[in-house]
């Protein structure tokens, strides 16, 4: 079975695309454009600390 001429399978991973990038767009467009959140691209300096180091 084909649906616009594709099959089944290669239709849901075109949709699913679709889906991911719809809400990573309003993801940015939300939180970037309109709140005015920077985008912190920056690496952590330091290396996490180890799980009960500090207790």
């Amino acid at each position: 079975m084909s649906i616009l001429g594709m099959p089944t399978g290669m239709f849901l991973v075109f949709v699913a695309t679709l889906v991911a990038g719809s809400l990573g767009t309003a993801h940015y467009v939300i939180v970037h454009v309109i709140m005015g959140q920077p985008v912190d691209e920056t690496i952590r300096g330091e290396t996490p600390s180890e799980v009960g180091e500090n207790v």
